[in-house]
């Protein structure tokens, strides 16, 4: 089920992928037309988006609803002018703001540390193999954004649970490393 929590772009990306593969279409609109949609949701999922790829999936949706011979190539017609209809501005944003509202999308979460969980201890430093922390020992560690590969990595060492994934929501960090808070 969808809430106001699900991106509907990455659920639109789902539906199209599970349709596209139960389809054994090989008509041009049903087989073409699913693979075009599948690829410009799965760059606009992965911050890769393009400014005309709302009005291109606008064309490709009511031409595939009406000429794909198979159900499932119909039905990824309406479900992508059904879900333009309602949720445009939502996918509109990944693309314009780079900015995925739900936070489900990986490609716009941003890794952070949080001031009143690091220790210190430096195994989020160690880990790192992008130097995209910022730190030394007995101090609160800072990701700097642009040299993080989202990896992982960092998350899965960290002894307090400090590493956290942010998506709009983002929580207040240090620009710089800061003492620890006595504990």
């Amino acid at each position: 089920m969808y809430g106001a929590d699900s991106c509907m772009a990455d659920a639109l990306l789902s539906l199209v992928d599970e349709l596209r593969r139960a389809t054994e279409c090989t008509c041009t609109f049903g087989h073409e037309g699913a693979y075009q949609i599948f690829t410009i949701l799965s760059d606009i999922c992965k911050r890769k988006g393009h400014t005309e790829d709302v009005s291109l999936m606008r064309d490709l949706a009511p031409v595939l609803e009406s000429q794909a011979i198979c159900e499932e190539g119909r039905a990824i017609g309406r479900a992508v002018r059904q879900t333009l209809e309602h949720f445009a501005q939502e996918i509109e944003d990944h693309i314009g703001k780079k900015l995925c509202a739900a936070g489900s999308c990986r490609a716009f979460q941003t890794y952070h540390i949080l001031v009143s969980k690091c220790i210190g201890c430096g195994d989020c430093l160690k880990a790192c193999e992008d130097d995209a922390i910022l730190g030394k020992p007995k101090f609160v560690h800072v990701v700097v954004q642009k040299n993080c590969t989202q990896c992982n990595k960092c998350l899965e060492v960290c002894p307090a649970g400090a590493v956290v994934t942010a998506g709009a929501q983002k929580p207040k960090t240090p620009p710089k490393p800061i003492p620890c808070k006595a504990k």
